[in-house]
């Protein structure tokens, strides 16, 4: 393949996952990007032999009416859809059918504890769609902020896409509280020195010069329901021996709840927002009559 066709077969390949997949944004990586931060064995070559390409889309989880919603609920339970997902898999048909190269969605959901198989954050990184934020290193996109992404390793060659030469977080806006208050809106949000999970500085460039993340106290705000609240449920119901209290577990909203997000795999998500909610990064697109 010359490289005129390799760059018009990545730009159809963008076209599909987007137009017809409903991806937000798609960027392209070359897997020897990830040799530089990722061990042997766990490289996208590793999953697929032979493989050339990492394709990332991103799209919004939460609607702009989900995040304006005063009920939270309305996040946990009606803001996602995984479209991104969608995206991939469309993608994906389109690089076997008409090209004939090999793809596979790359695994992303943990097999351990809570490391997946391959990275979304750093696979987004590296094909340009955002950086590293304060809040919990979550990557943030220069236009839209937060997004949630999938991707697919393929055979194919593509045309890769640049890394963002300029880091998104912090915003201009975010500097200057932090020089004002010494924190930014997502610090402030759930400052670690009154419990909360988020702190770091930013140095006289404006830039990050360091940051602090407890995922533990994370997860007991954003990850209230999922795999681990349903088996510490169910330990609690199997060990107790009261009949009627052992009852009064199974039918209650915890259970329901933790039981719903093995099923739909939508409450498992994440419960605690309140770091992208003040992040004015992709606020202009959650704007809307």
């Amino acid at each position: 393949m010359t490289d005129s066709e390799r760059i018009e077969a990545t730009k159809r390949l963008k076209d599909v996952g987007v137009k017809d997949g409903g991806a937000l944004v798609v960027g392209v990586a070359p897997v020897h990007a990830f040799n530089e931060f990722v061990p042997e064995g766990h490289r996208p070559q590793d999953i697929l032999p032979n493989a050339k390409s990492v394709v990332v889309a991103g799209n919004q989880g939460p609607t702009a009416g989900a995040w304006r919603s005063t009920d939270h609920r309305v996040m946990e339970i009606t803001g996602y859809d995984f479209r991104e997902n969608v995206a991939v898999h469309v993608m994906c048909d389109f690089i076997e059918r008409e090209f004939g190269y090999q793809a596979i969605q790359a695994p992303s959901l943990p097999v351990a504890g809570h490391h997946p198989p391959m990275s979304m954050m750093l696979a987004a990184v590296l094909a340009g769609l955002g950086t590293r934020s304060l809040a919990a290193n979550i990557i943030l996109h220069p236009k839209y902020g937060l997004l949630y992404y999938a991707a697919l390793i393929t055979t194919m060659e593509l045309e890769p896409d640049q890394r963002l030469e300029k880091n998104v977080c912090p915003d201009p806006m975010c500097v200057k509280l932090y020089q004002v208050s010494g924190k930014t809106p997502c610090m402030a949000a759930c400052p670690a020195d009154e419990g909360g999970c988020l702190d770091g500085t930013i140095d006289e460039q404006g830039k990050i010069a360091s940051s602090y993340y407890n995922r533990e106290r994370c997860h007991t705000r954003a990850m209230n329901y999922g795999v681990g609240s349903f088996q510490k449920a169910l330990t609690d119901i199997v060990c107790e021996d009261d009949a009627e209290v052992r009852k009064s577990k199974i039918y209650s909203d915890f259970f329901f709840n933790s039981s719903s997000a093995l099923s739909y795999y939508k409450e498992s998500v994440a419960q605690c927002f309140e770091c992208m909610r003040v992040c004015p990064i992709g606020r202009k697109e959650k704007i809307l009559k």
